[in-house]
């Protein structure tokens, strides 16, 4: 056997730990630049809020033809929101999984938001990424600033998971309900609830910022090659098209900053109800008379139907005659997968069960002004009728 010195062990170690070094880059630079997936916008703007974090805006291109008769028709801008550990991408994935330019190609004025949340770009902008925060401040900001580059008095809203939950703390109080003319909730819980009680003991003021981008990043060239317990926990991978999990590790995935955890921790350890300031989020949505259409999964395990189900139940809860209804999309529905979470959002049949219902709540033919506050309470009672699950099928 060699009896090398002790300087020559350590150069080979040094030296076997820069190639392993660069071979993981090699390899992470390899996956990236083949998984990203690069989308056309026709307005990239990056927007600083009074308290110093960022807001991004983007407007989905939009068939010029098509666009001309969506202004004569007087119709909207739409507003998509993201949810937790997210960007605008989480409505706006791929082409073919895209409720953003499913609209847009109907000639719908399509606009996504990335909340400060979805950007985390310094250490600042990440203690600051607070709930309360974002419903102060990026919602209304996004709302006001598509009013105002559109000229147009009032907006579309389309709330995924978080995004949701963020109008409903922000709708009266820092959003006036004038500027909302329809909403469209998807997968956002009125309520947060944690599967252990051990929540409870999980220290706020010491919850870390996951690396959560990274990891994500760094699996995904082998996430559909190895299964793991996460994939069911975040969707049905039944319900997934081949490719599509890759695309939403690269792309679409975010940190979740402590402080966001923080404040989701808390309501989880209480009474699950959102607070914001003390008060209950949902408490204000008891006199908001704007229709709205709700979407849950059967087998979502991140917002369970009881839990969007709790936000249905008080949307307008003083106002019957508001016009609302609530989907739950699974096989005993009459869809042909039981939805999880992410694929709510870019599940392989989201175009006809999810995209194409969206598209016509949000269409002209069934404005209220239209409809009448009679056929409003009809949508109501058909959905209360159907106790416990107050649901229907996406093809009715």
């Amino acid at each position: 056997m060699t009896n090398w010195p002790l300087t020559t062990y350590l150069l080979l170690a040094l030296g076997a730990a820069v190639v392993a070094i660069l071979a993981t880059w090699a390899h992470f630079r390899f996956w990236t630049a083949r998984l990203s997936l690069a989308l056309d916008y026709d307005v990239e703007d990056v927007l600083p809020t009074p308290d110093g974090a960022h807001i991004e805006l983007r407007r989905v291109p939009r068939p010029a033809e098509r666009a001309e008769a969506v202004e004569a028709a007087g119709l909207p801008p739409v507003l998509l929101v993201h949810g937790l550990g997210a960007n605008h991408r989480n409505q706006d994935l791929h082409p073919d999984w895209s409720l953003a330019r499913h609209l847009a190609a109907l000639g719908r004025d399509v606009w996504l938001v990335t909340l400060r949340s979805g950007r985390l770009t310094g250490w600042l902008e990440r203690r600051r990424a607070r709930f309360g925060a974002m419903v102060k401040h990026d919602v209304p900001m996004a709302v006001d600033a598509i009013l105002g580059r559109t000229g147009k008095p009032k907006l579309d809203y389309v709330g995924f998971s978080m995004g949701g939950m963020l109008l409903y703390a922000a709708l009266g109080r820092t959003v006036a309900a004038e500027k909302v003319r329809r909403v469209v909730i998807i997968g956002s819980p009125g309520q947060v609830r944690s599967p252990t009680s051990l929540v409870k003991l999980i220290p706020r003021g010491f919850v870390p910022t996951v690396p959560v981008r990274s990891l994500a990043q760094g699996f995904a060239f082998a996430s559909e090659w190895a299964r793991t317990p996460l994939h069911g926990a975040f969707a049905n991978p039944r319900n997934m098209a081949p490719g599509v999990t890759r695309l939403i590790l690269m792309n679409l995935v975010r940190d979740i900053p402590s402080t966001l955890q923080a404040d989701f921790l808390s309501w989880a350890a209480g009474d699950g109800e959102i607070r914001v300031d003390g008060e209950r989020a949902l408490d204000g949505l008891a006199g908001i008379g704007i229709p709205v259409l709700f979407f849950a999964g059967s087998a979502d395990r991140v917002a369970p139907e009881r839990a969007v189900r709790h936000a249905f139940e008080a949307w307008g809860r003083d106002r019957p005659e508001t016009p609302k209804r609530m989907i739950v999309l699974g096989r005993d529905f009459g869809q042909k997968e039981d939805y999880g979470h992410g694929d709510l959002a870019v599940g392989a049949h989201v175009a006809a069960e999810i995209f194409e219902p969206v598209a016509r709540f949000l269409g002209p033919e069934e404005q209220p002004e239209a409809a009448g506050a009679e056929a409003g309470a009809e949508a109501v009672e058909e959905v209360l009728a159907r106790e416990p699950v107050q649901a229907e099928s996406a093809e009715e």
